[in-house]
Order: C-alpha cells, then structure tokens, then sequence
C-alpha cells in the first residue's frame, strides 16, 4: 500500500496543537470579517482575508523587506494599496490599516480597516479630478475616463478603465476600492452576507485562527466541478522566525463528497504531486488530514507544515481543487 505521507494520531494532535487549530467559527476575526462582506458574485470568485495588525506586531510592513518565509505576508490581498509607488491616488500613510478584505477574480476590490484620515484622502482624491457621487448608503469618489493614477516619481501607472482606485469610499475607519463602482458597495457590506452564504461559516469553522486566508467557490471559477468551497489559511506565527504552517479546507459538492476526499487524503500527500506534476512534498515537510463538523456539513481539512524554503503564503497562491482531484497528475 503506497505511504500517503499522513502522520499518526499523536503527532496529528501535536502539529494541530503548534497549528493553533480553531474551533467555533464565530469567535474568529475571518468570520467577522465575511459577516462585513455583502454575498455577491466578487465575492464568491474570491475572498481574501489578512489580519494586517498581527504583521505589524511582528514588525512586518508592506513593502518592506525580511527574511523569507514571511516577506510577502503583510501585502497579501492588498493589490495596488501593497505598492506605494501605485498607491498615490490615496496618498502613502497607511499604517492605521489594522486589517485587508479583498474580493474577485482578480482581487482587485480592496477594503482597509483601521484608523485613517478620511478628509485628507477625499481632499485628495476630488483635487486629483475625483468626482463624490451617492452609491447606496455611501458616499464615492469617482474618477473620470480622462484621468490617470501616476506614481510619485511621475510615471503612468493605471488608465481609469483598470483604475485600482477609480472608486473610492473612505470614512474615519474604512478605505475602500475598486475599479467597479459596484464591488465597493459590495465590500463595504449590505444583506444577505458573505458569511450566510451557505457552507462559509463551515469553512471558517475548519480553518480556524488564520491572520490571512482566500477562500474561492469553485464554480464561480470554472474549476473543481465536484468541490463546492475551498479555503487556505496561513496559522499567525508567534514571530518572523517560525516555520509557517497552513490550513487547507475542501467542502465537497454533497453528490461528490466520498470521492473528494479520496483524491483529497491520498493525492494531496508529502508524495503526492500537483496539477504540473510537481511533489506537494517540494514545500510541505508533514502534512496532517482530518475532518470538522459544521451543522449537517463536513469539511475536510489538512494542516501542512511548509519546508524551511517555502514561503508562507505559497499554498495561498497556488493550491486549486485540480491539484489534489482525480483528473490531475498522479
């Protein structure tokens, strides 16, 4: 029988305990912060998640450089905002950020929570030819057709028809944007929520206490006809120094829940090997799988503990329900 690279009971249990496993989903910030989210068709493609307070704690900033496994961390899902040189729209302080909500394919609606000078970026934004319109409850700044985002060196960075910030709503404590008017509102909350989407919760309930996650509906996507959400979350490290280690979550189409986990707990191994043939085992030095109840739903989970190289948000970016379902490689 082929060695599936699962660990035994009490190792599980000691690498769950490092990992810092969570239970109830409702005590976790992840699903807060879908419960701040409108459900919407953004928003089921992808939403990412990063508790941007946790990165600064460790005295990790976006656009600074460390050490790897971590120098990525605290610019993931902040698309242009992770730039300062793109960033100008809204000016280069954002150190209030405390937390980052990113929704779509690509993630390009962008929401920071924190603390933040709201009239100055409005000022800022209506003296760059921002125009204040009314969407909703709230109020955005929308840029027109004719104007462009430059750099503080000067350079052209973004037309508005791909502008990152050709919509911007800032209060007090929110900086949204997004080059669709809708996604804003969408990202800035409204009912039903993300988190009453049916199965979320589930998934926040597997992954537990992450400080960064994206979870994807597959069929939003064109993409794991027989899985119906998947998460991956990063565990928040004591500090810069620590192995990473992440959280995968699959709730399978209820049809298709036996073979799923089949492919899930024998292909998704140390010696398995993803969608280009390439051994889970080149960034993964354990891998754990078990299962969590939500309600009437199980979600498979597998704790995967990165190698030294391995950079914290790998899995984040490239793990996909092909990677690990019976149409990949062998």
């Amino acid at each position: 029988m082929r060695r599936v690279g699962v660990l035994t009971v009490a190792a599980a249990l000691a690498l769950a305990g490092c990992a810092q496993a969570g239970g109830d989903s409702s005590g976790t910030e992840l699903a807060e912060a879908m419960a701040e989210v409108a459900e919407s068709a953004p928003a089921s493609q992808a939403f990412l998640y990063n508790d941007l307070a946790h990165w600064r704690d460790l005295g990790l900033t976006p656009g600074q450089e460390t050490e790897r496994p971590w120098q990525d961390m605290a610019s993931f899902s902040l698309g242009a905002f992770g730039v300062p040189e793109r960033r100008d729209p809204v000016g280069g302080d954002l150190s209030g950020a405390e937390r980052a909500i990113s929704i779509g394919i690509p993630p390009d609606t962008v929401r920071l929570d924190g603390d933040f000078d709201a009239a100055a970026v409005r000022d800022r934004l209506v003296a760059a030819g921002g125009a204040p319109r009314r969407l909703g409850e709230h109020e955005v700044i929308t840029r027109g057709e004719d104007v462009t985002a430059t750099s503080e060196n000067g350079m052209l960075v973004q037309t508005s028809a791909d502008d990152p910030f050709g919509n911007v709503a800032v209060t007090g404590s929110v900086i949204a944007a997004s080059p669709s008017g809708s996604a804003v509102r969408d990202v800035l909350g409204g009912s039903p929520t993300l988190a009453g989407k049916d199965g979320y919760l589930a998934i926040a309930t597997c992954l537990g206490d992450v400080a960064a996650a994206f979870i994807m509906d597959p069929q939003e996507v064109g993409s794991g006809p027989e899985v119906r959400l998947q998460g991956v979350g990063v565990r928040p490290p004591a500090s810069a120094t620590d192995r990473p280690v992440s959280v995968v979550c699959v709730l399978p189409q209820a049809a298709g829940h036996a073979a799923v986990r089949g492919d899930f707990t024998t292909r998704f191994t140390t010696e398995g090997k993803n969608r280009l043939g390439k051994p889970f085992g080149d960034h993964a030095g354990e891998i754990v799988h078990d299962e969590v109840g939500f309600e009437d739903l199980t979600v498979l989970r597998a704790t995967v503990r990165h190698t030294d190289a391995t950079s914290a948000s790998f899995f984040l970016r490239t793990l996909a329900p092909e990677d690990y379902q019976e149409s990949g490689p062998s």
